[in-house]
């Protein structure tokens, strides 16, 4: 991990929390409209300034809130640029803010962050990242061969290297386990005051020509250790036919990947994405759970990729995870489509308005009107951002800030074999209650570090 001091940057962040308040464009009736170009600015501790555009079609003001912060215009009418000075900063870190005002329309703000605290994506090089945080440690959970991997540490901007928790099984003469092979998108979860992980695994590719056969797994800690042993618990029922006495097993089951968890109104939920009968698309399936070890249902659609946006190349809707907004009563599931290997990977997500409504019906969930977060720098001879996807959510070390943990594809190059990297990014709510992840981060620009966070 690297940590910059004093690097000398102007780096726009796309963070747009409250920036809902503005008008969306221009206003044809004549109704006052006030908007700037972003409404967070990470600036370093040396002197500078930078530029705000303000768009416009009335008189507006400008105030400061901090003195170390000064505007060169007071107040101005339309579409116009102005010129924000910084003083220089002795700190770690120190946040100021600048608000725009016009008669008629809320106030907006500019958030200035000025710090010499850095780091940069991307932080490792894993694809499918999973983070949890407790008791003040970072947990990042990992597929490695045939394997598992947990790495330990106490920021979230940087990992040590990963340990491997569990191996797959091997086949003994006849007995052929269904999880030797393609172990997928591992998560690590703690329901009750134990630690469970949630993997995908088959045969091996070359037995049987195909991934069809994937399923979804789970283990269990033996102890309170993530980083010690586990045990393999079996099977996970992810099938349309289901009865009190069934034991799951590949021939009563249909292919489920990327399975996760959550629990909603005392009561456990399991979420995955799968096949309906007699075609490859994948859609997001759920279905109650009894405890963290046991499907108690027949799994019901909630997503499919059913918009423009996700069915660039293909019809998949995959790596599904979670997101409640206490406050509003807002419960979401944020995930993946379009092709993983392509440079359209990209996020959307589905909301429960209601949390009290019953998840497994399908007409409970309303879709994001469009992708939710996207980048795609289109490179091919060096890494860059194209497609981004299958994430995790965390806190910051303090509980300040929320955090969103996501794979780039490193390059355009229509596979994997370029590889793919593990980014993480803070993000912000909208005043109705969805979340707002802004525009993915670059490849290699500074951020400031997680909010509490020791350097």
């Amino acid at each position: 991990m690297r940590y910059i001091y004093g690097y000398f940057c102007l780096f726009l962040l796309l963070f747009c929390v409250g920036c809902e308040k503005s008008s969306d464009g221009p206003d044809d009736n004549g109704n006052p409209i006030l908007k700037i170009n972003t409404q967070e600015k990470l600036v370093s501790n040396t002197a500078g300034s930078f530029e705000i555009y303000i768009t416009s079609n009335t008189l507006w003001k400008v105030e400061s809130k901090n003195s170390w912060l000064t505007p060169e215009k007071s107040e101005g009418q339309g579409d116009l640029s102005v010129r924000i000075r910084y003083a220089e900063s002795s700190s770690d870190k120190r946040t100021g803010i600048i608000r725009f005002i016009a008669d008629g329309l809320n106030p907006v703000e500019l958030t200035v962050i000025q710090t010499g605290l850095t780091f940069t994506n991307p932080i490792a090089g894993i694809p499918d990242p999973w983070v949890v945080k407790h008791e003040g440690f970072y947990y990042l959970c990992k597929a490695d061969g045939n394997g598992i991997n947990i790495a330990k540490s106490d920021k979230l901007s940087e990992f040590p290297h990963t340990r491997r928790v569990w191996n797959s099984p091997t086949d003994a003469g006849d007995n052929k386990p269904w999880n030797v092979s393609n172990i997928w998108a591992p998560e690590l979860h703690r329901i009750d005051g134990k630690w469970y992980i949630y993997y995908t695994a088959g045969r091996p590719h070359a037995e049987t020509n195909s991934y069809n056969f994937q399923r979804s797994g789970v283990l269990r800690a033996k102890t309170d250790d993530p980083m010690g042993e586990w045990e393999d618990m079996g099977m996970l029922y992810t099938g349309d036919n289901y009865r009190p006495d069934i034991v799951p097993s590949t021939d009563n089951t249909a292919y489920g990947i990327d399975l996760s968890v959550f629990q909603l109104n005392k009561k456990m939920y399991a979420v995955w994405s799968g096949y309906p009968e007699g075609s490859s698309e994948q859609n997001l399936y759920i279905a109650t759970m009894s405890d963290p070890l046991t499907i108690t249902s027949s799994r019901s659609v909630i997503s499919s990729a059913d918009k423009p946006w996700e069915r660039h190349n293909s019809r998949i809707n995959e790596g599904p995870a979670f997101l409640k907004n206490k406050e509003q009563g807002k419960f979401f599931v944020v995930y993946s489509c379009n092709g993983s290997w392509t440079k359209h990977y990209r996020l959307g997500y589905i909301m429960l308005g209601d949390t009290l409504a019953n998840p497994t019906e399908p007409a409970n969930w309303t879709k994001s009107a469009n992708e939710v977060f996207y980048r795609n720098d289109d490179t091919s001879g060096a890494n860059g951002v194209n497609g981004v996807g299958h994430c995790s959510f965390t806190k910051s070390p303090d509980g300040q800030e929320d955090w969103i943990v996501y794979h780039v594809k490193n390059r355009n190059d229509d596979g994997w074999s370029s590889g793919r990297s593990t980014f993480i990014q803070k993000f912000g709510w909208k005043s109705d209650g969805t979340p707002y992840f802004g525009t993915p981060a670059g490849w290699g620009e500074p951020l400031a570090i997680p909010s509490g966070e020791s350097h």
